[in-house]
Parts: structure tokens; C-alpha cells; sequence
């Protein structure tokens, strides 16, 4: 049984709860195998439809990688995880960052980068989109999910969410929340052009809203040597 179809272990009955310690352990498990496979369920509806059959795929941030191991089994991607931390919890090949970048082969190549809500985590994401764009095949994808943050309603669900995240989990943000146009601009700068941006939503109403780039290689654009009027006039 792989770790995308291991079933979650059963939640105790709420009397147990009154007299049993190891009933609330039980419960927090089946709590939290229950968030796990949400989530895994949320990212897999949000990235499958950019993932061709037999797609090689590279998670930039992979966490445990079970996203990478449903992309795997249910649509025969070829997959390979990379993050700065070993946190694998399944099969699936994990590669730890040195210096940054991701250990390839000098010619290995993906056509589809993931990068899941990574972005915000990054103190330097241009360094972090630069190495996606570095490791894209031609005609690839780069897909990006990030946490809403184009209002003050969103940005402040945004940020107490992560504040609750860094108090229980000590996982921090080091970037920054940025808008629609904001991202734009950075992928812009990254030399990605973006083909599809959507609202995703959230999985619970206390989460943040999420939402959807799909990054291509920006076309150069050709000079046609011609100076403006304008310019002459300069």
C-alpha cells in the first residue's frame, strides 16, 4: 500500500475521550491524516490538469512528497522531489538543495516545476524562480500556488494564518504576500511570462484563499530597429 492510499487510522469515540490519554493521541492522529490527505487532495485537483501522462515533474518544496507520489501512480509522471529539509514520506526520489540548487544531471530537464506555496517562504525568490526557469525543458510549465493577499480581508486571513502555522508548527515566512500584480511583476523579472492565474479558494474558511499561476519561458521580444519620433526628438 503506498502513502497515497494508506487509510487513515480511526478516530476514537468521543466518551473515550474522557478517561483515555492514548484515545486523545489517537484523535489527534486521525486529525491530522485527515488535514494530510485534504490537502493532498486540494493540491492534486488544483496541478493534475497541467501534468500530461508520463510528465517528468519536479516539486520545488516537496514537504513529504505525497503530491509527487499521486502524480506518480495515478498518471504515470515521472517525478522527483527537492527541498532544503528531509521530511520524504514515501518512495519517491528526494533531492536536498546545496547551495540553492536542486543536484541534476547537466542535461536533466522537467516539463512541469511545481512550486506550492513556496514563494512566500523564500527570502529570495527571485533566486527560487531562476532555478525553476534553470531546470524547465522547453515548452514546460512552471506552476505556482500562493496565498491570497490583494485586499486587507486577505492579506489579514493570510498573515494570522501563518502566524497561527509559525506558533505550532515553527514554520515562519521569510518572503512576502504579494498581489496579482505584485507576482506579475516578479515573474515578469524572473523572465516567465504568466498563461493562466485563478482563484482556487480555500480548504476551510479559517485558511488562507488561494490562487493559481501557470509560467511559461517569456517570448524575447524582437527589436525591429526602428527609433520613435519621440526618441529622435530626445
Amino acid at each position: 500500500m503506498t502513502a497515497t492510499t494508506a487509510l487513515a487510522p480511526p478516530a476514537p469515540r468521543w466518551w473515550q475521550l474522557l478517561y483515555s490519554p492514548r484515545a486523545w493521541r489517537a484523535r489527534m492522529a486521525a486529525t491530522k491524516a485527515g488535514f494530510e490527505a485534504e490537502h493532498l487532495a486540494w493540491n492534486y485537483g488544483a496541478v493534475a490538469p497541467h501534468v500530461a501522462p508520463g510528465a517528468r515533474v519536479l516539486d520545488l518544496g516537496a514537504w513529504d512528497c505525497r503530491l509527487l507520489a499521486a502524480l506518480r501512480d495515478r498518471l504515470g509522471a515521472r517525478v522527483v522531489g527537492a527541498d532544503v529539509v528531509d521530511k520524504n514520506a514515501t518512495d519517491v526520489e528526494l533531492r536536498l538543495l546545496a547551495d540553492g540548487r536542486v543536484p541534476t544531471a547537466p542535461d536533466e530537464r522537467f516539463d512541469v516545476v511545481l512550486l506550492l506555496y513556496v514563494l512566500h517562504h523564500a527570502a529570495d525568490d527571485r533566486a527560487v524562480l531562476a532555478e525553476a526557469r534553470r531546470l524547465l525543458a522547453p515548452g514546460g510549465v512552471i506552476v505556482v500556488g500562493e496565498d491570497r493577499a490583494d485586499s486587507w480581508r486577505a492579506r489579514l486571513r493570510t498573515k494570522a494564518f501563518h502566524v497561527w502555522l509559525l506558533i505550532f508548527t515553527f514554520m515562519g515566512w521569510r518572503g512576502q504576500f504579494r498581489t496579482p500584480a505584485g507576482w506579475r511583476t516578479r515573474f515578469a523579472e524572473a523572465g516567465l511570462a504568466v498563461r493562466e492565474h485563478r482563484a482556487l479558494g480555500a480548504t476551510r474558511w479559517w485558511f488562507p484563499e488561494n490562487e493559481l499561476y501557470v509560467l511559461a519561458e517569456a517570448t524575447p521580444v524582437r527589436s525591429t530597429g526602428q527609433v520613435s519620433g519621440a526618441a529622435d526628438g530626445a
